[in-house]
């Protein structure tokens, strides 16, 4: 709960970007296209303050609705490079869509004490926005992504996440990641 303040701040900070726009924008309720069924296939680089050089990796994630709730299972594993395999996580979330006509907004737990908080934004000209704070036991992460989907089912995703840890020095990750969705 220490991380409370941080959940809250971003959260409106991030509500409040997304809300300014042009009225055509504010207009109608933003699709929910990017946050669906899909799983993906990411390259990541980590760069570990006060380290020179950095760590490379792929990751795979999957998400999937449980029927045709708004309840989903989300995993995720690192598959070789640097970063090494199974360095699993898995989590269980609720998407509330269209929140003040805007936004889709996530919650979830997860393994190793994992709490967070997503937020996604459809932009038009198919992009969709991400923020995202994750608060776990050893500290916590935001993440900002650009998505652009290239078909209906695949997207492309460019994120960068601060990974904030309590006792290890802090970490910056680049992401370039390919999304299918089923």
């Amino acid at each position: 709960m220490k991380h409370l303040p941080y959940v809250c701040l971003l959260a409106l900070g991030s509500a409040s970007a997304f809300a300014t726009g042009s009225p055509a924008t504010v207009t109608g309720p933003a699709p929910s296209s990017l946050f669906g069924n899909n799983v993906e296939l990411s390259y990541a680089q980590q760069a570990t303050s006060g380290v020179s050089g950095h760590l490379n990796g792929w990751q795979v994630s999957a998400t999937a609705y449980l029927g045709k709730s708004d309840l989903f299972i989300n995993g995720l594993t690192t598959v070789g490079g640097d970063l090494g395999n199974g360095a699993d996580a898995v989590s269980l979330g609720y998407r509330f869509k269209n929140v003040a006509a805007q936004i889709d907004v996530a919650l979830t737990v997860g393994s190793d004490e994992t709490y967070g908080l997503a937020l996604h934004r459809a932009l038009g000209g198919g992009y969709g926005a991400w923020a995202s704070y994750v608060s776990n036991a050893a500290g916590h992460e935001v993440n900002l992504t650009l998505s652009k989907m290239l078909t209906h089912e695949i997207s492309l995703d460019l994120g960068h996440t601060w990974i904030i840890r309590d006792i290890l020095p802090n970490q910056n990750q680049w992401s370039l990641g390919v999304r299918y969705k089923f």
